[in-house]
């Protein structure tokens, strides 16, 4: 695909278990300008599942033009999903810092009941955040995370954890027929490498980027991102 002949990719960004989009901005000031991002924010008050946010996600997609979709971990398993219906249009999947099932090896699916909203009400720590997302030298993006969260209602972000836990995205992931890219965060203390490798398992003609970040690689190593998408999203034939 020309893209530097024609206007520009539009990429559809879903966001991670807050849903917001906010936390994209730093990826969003490096994109080149033959990207077009088109960013995703999910209801902050109602719990959605995987199932609700498919036609919700499907009515912001392009009707006229090509398109591809850039997921963050949360939103992998419904980038897949919707994927694999194959909407028109659609000419590539990026999935970043992600998973297809069982994303947190030390916590078990049969958990996920006990993701209830009393456990979201307290203020979110910035030491969990900064050791499982941030990374080392990341007070400033956890205390950013922390304020992000705090906007978001308990119930959602439960529900949210409860479908992330539970969620098996290996069928469609092998219905999926456009080009896909896995970026991978090599000091992803939340996922652990076994999250992109499965996804590289289960779909061995996927490109596969791996950057030296923790588990928010789009906000602590945004260049590197940007320069892995987009010579990926250029290299694409015609839709």
């Amino acid at each position: 695909m020309d893209m530097q002949a024609t206007q520009p990719l539009r990429c559809i960004l879903l966001p991670g278990l807050d849903g917001t989009g906010q936390l994209f901005e730093r990826f969003l000031a490096v994109l080149p300008p033959d990207l077009a991002p088109d960013v995703v924010a999910y209801p902050a008050d109602r719990p959605l599942g995987y199932d609700d946010l498919i036609p919700l996600v499907e009515a912001r997609l392009p009707r006229d033009e090509p398109f591809a979709i850039v997921a963050e971990s949360f939103s992998g398993p419904l980038a897949i999903r919707i994927a694999a219906r194959r909407p028109p249009g659609l000419v590539a999947l990026v999935l970043v810092a992600t998973f297809v099932q069982h994303p947190v090896p030390w916590l078990p699916a049969a958990l996920a009941p006990l993701a209830r909203p009393f456990l979201f009400r307290l203020p979110p720590f910035v030491a969990p955040i900064r050791w499982f997302l941030a990374g080392e030298n990341g007070d400033e993006l956890a205390a950013e995370v922390a304020r992000v969260v705090r906007r978001v209602a308990p119930a959602v972000i439960a529900r949210r954890v409860r479908e992330a836990l539970t969620v098996d995205a290996r069928a469609e992931l092998a219905a999926v027929a456009v080009p896909i890219l896995i970026v991978s965060a090599r000091r992803d203390r939340l996922l652990g490498p076994g999250a992109a490798r499965s996804l590289a398992r289960l779909r061995p003609d996927a490109a596969h980027c791996e950057i030296d970040a923790p588990h928010m690689l789009l906000q602590r190593r945004p260049r590197e991102a940007a320069d892995a998408v987009a010579p990926f999203l250029r290299s694409l034939g015609p839709p």
